[in-house]
């Protein structure tokens, strides 16, 4: 066999290095899935330039969420979800794109799940194609069991479907399952989420007598049995009256670090005569994301009129410093210019030790609303956003005259 000349060997290797995957081979539509135990978990993905810089959107429904921190080089895209700690990697092969995605849990352990992409794929589950389907429109009714332990837990699933296409979400007591979306096919339906934050998949079937049954799965390994029934007067448990507080507890008092190590009290002047809402959450939950982005703008044009906000996070990281890290990512992915303060790590318990005025502590996020004279006087369970369509935007109108009344001394 010919030898290559030695004198031809650069030249070669510039002309291999030439073929190596560029950051324009990454831009474009792709189908993302995460192959997990009881099949695989689609959604879409969308990469662009701007700018010269690598963009790239999760879409799931109509929900589109940005991912700015992205590297490329040397074929591999790295993706850092936006405002999580979480981390996805994966290499390019033509128009396959194969790798991980690295999930943070409590403790500070990791999940790494597989992850694969096709280039060019606009569909969900299924390739588009004409079918007959079962409509699974409406209001339904959703037992979940824990199958390791006979457990149930109610949800309201509101799904909207035009032909094979299904949307929707599934509310709970503890918040909204966010933006769901997928296909019907026969006598299934198929639904999917992975956000950046979280990963979700329901797969169901319908009845002849009208029920659904079928199993939910998520990307770092829950599993529970559902059925559900339509209901259209279907109804959760009310978001304020989940949390209770201690009657022989004093009022309110904490004193935590913000990310720079700086302590901040409750007694701090900046909270004097004011009104206040805690909320404690994690920069790891994604309703506490939906949160954030109500409260980052549901504060300016009260603060002048006595309203303040601070947020209490309790990490997965074990560390000072990993949390101060997650909470500068998650302020700044939202800008925050509310206090946000280093509470604590996940575990059980840990929210009563830091709070000892509250004698349960039920998900985050939860907010607790001070009135001037620092007594908790509204507590809110959980948080249903914008995925939920109307329940927000009544839960935004009752909120903002519960916080205009105190702020006028109502």
């Amino acid at each position: 066999m010919p030898r290559v000349p030695r004198l031809l060997l650069p030249l070669a290797c510039l002309l291999i290095a030439a073929c190596a995957p560029t950051a324009e081979d990454f831009v474009g539509t792709w189908r993302g899935v995460m192959p997990i135990e009881g099949g695989d978990l689609p959604f879409g993905m969308e990469i662009e330039l701007q700018d010269g810089q690598p963009v790239a959107w999760l879409v799931n429904g109509p929900e589109r969420a940005r991912v700015s921190e992205v590297d490329i080089e040397d074929g591999q895209i790295r993706m850092r979800m936006p405002g999580y700690p979480h981390r996805l990697e994966a290499n390019l092969s033509g128009a396959t794109l194969e790798g991980t995605i690295t999930f943070l849990r409590p403790q500070g352990a990791r999940i790494t799940a597989p992850f694969l992409a096709q280039k060019g794929l606009d569909w969900r589950f299924f390739p588009p194609a004409e079918a007959d389907t079962a409509d699974f429109s409406g209001r339904w009714a959703i037992t979940f069991i824990d199958p390791t332990n006979g457990q149930e837990t109610s949800g309201i699933a509101e799904l909207t479907q035009t032909g094979t296409t299904v949307t929707g979400t599934v509310l709970r007591t503890t918040g909204d399952d966010r933006y769901i979306a997928g296909e019907a096919r026969g006598d299934s339906v198929f639904l999917s989420r992975f956000d950046g934050g979280s990963a979700y998949l329901y797969v169901a079937r319908l009845t002849p007598e009208g029920a659904l049954e079928g199993e939910f799965r998520s990307g770092v390994g829950a599993y529970r049995i559902l059925s559900g029934r339509r209901d259209d007067a279907a109804s959760l448990a009310d978001a304020s009256t989940l949390t209770r507080l201690r009657e022989d507890a004093p009022p309110l008092a904490f004193s935590f670090p913000d990310p720079s190590g700086k302590e901040l009290s409750l007694d701090d002047p900046r909270f004097a005569d004011k009104v206040v809402i805690v909320t404690i959450g994690g920069t790891w939950c994604p309703n506490c994301h939906d949160e954030a982005a109500f409260l980052r703008d549901f504060l300016p044009g009260r603060r002048e009129r006595g309203l303040e906000v601070v947020q209490l996070l309790f990490e997965y990281h074990t560390e000072f410093d990993a949390s101060a890290a997650a909470a500068r990512e998650f302020i700044a992915e939202f800008a925050i210019d509310y206090p946000v303060l280093i509470a604590g790590s996940y575990e059980a318990g840990a929210v009563q030790q830091a709070l000892p005025q509250l004698d349960n502590f039920v998900a985050y996020p939860t907010m607790l609303v001070l009135d001037r004279q620092r007594r908790i006087v509204y507590t809110h369970t959980g948080f249903s956003g914008p995925a939920t369509g109307s329940h927000y935007e009544e839960f935004v109108a009752e909120f903002s005259t519960l916080v205009d009344g105190l702020l006028a001394g109502s």
